[in-house]
């Protein structure tokens, strides 16, 4: 596996684009299973749909009336509904073959989407934080039940049995943007994240390096979960391209 840090902001389109030239390559073989990690500028996307929670509802929730100044809008082809992606926020995107060979279980995608929740909820924990995910509403959550709060989203999609999309983690993002839609059917107030949930010195403690940016500490600490070659190389754009 290669774990590869976008340096910088990237606009959700360019890494649209780029996941789905590395979707190909990887189908065919010429790259080994990849995770981008990245941070977007601002914008709100919308899936295909919320999934099935056992009740009638509507597939897509209703989209703002306008969008601020700063905030583009992109539909797209990942599970869920409306979200949020904007700067402090840690994207991660795993180009992985569902194939039993890696890290994505064999034609399994709920498994993946499982695993990949894994991945974040075994790293809080280990971090004294509860976290857990839940039937029917995929993504992570902390704190006890009636005050729950989720701090990752989770949408993918897969082409040729390979999956591309995947998590957004709130880490010290701005979680007002929330506030201008129903996130995958929820109430925004229902969104929190990790700088509010963990010890300040947590980024150091997650990283085992002190004075390390939280972007850094995380990226590390998902890494070396997701891989037994844990090393995230920063690669410019116009080198994956």
């Amino acid at each position: 596996m290669q774990l590869i840090s976008l340096p910088g902001l990237t606009r959700y389109s360019v890494a649209r684009e780029l996941q789905l030239k590395l979707v190909e390559r990887r189908a065919d073989d010429l790259i080994p299973d990849t995770v981008l990690f990245l941070e977007h500028y601002p914008v709100i996307t919308q899936g295909r749909g919320l999934q099935f929670n056992g009740t009638e509802r509507t597939r897509h929730m209703p989209l703002p009336a306008a969008f601020p100044e700063g905030v583009e809008f992109s539909e797209t082809e990942r599970g869920g509904d409306l979200t949020y992606h904007g700067p402090g926020q840690l994207v991660i995107y795993p180009i992985c073959k569902l194939d039993g060979q890696g890290f994505g279980p064999a034609r399994d995608v709920e498994g993946f989407v499982r695993k990949l929740e894994g991945v974040l909820i075994q790293e809080l924990s280990a971090s004294g934080v509860h976290a857990e995910s839940r039937p029917g509403a995929t993504g992570v959550w902390v704190g006890d039940s009636t005050q729950a709060k989720k701090v990752a989203s989770v949408g993918i999609a897969v082409r040729k049995w390979v999956t591309y999309h995947g998590m957004a983690i709130n880490c010290v993002n701005d979680l007002s943007p929330f506030g201008l839609i129903s996130p995958c059917g929820f109430s925004p107030e229902i969104m929190g994240r990790l700088s509010d949930v963990l010890a300040p010195d947590a980024w150091s403690k997650l990283s085992g390096t002190p004075r390390i940016s939280w972007r850094k500490a995380l990226e590390r600490a998902l890494a070396r979960r997701m891989s037994v070659d844990s090393v995230v190389r920063e690669v410019d754009l116009q080198d994956l391209q």
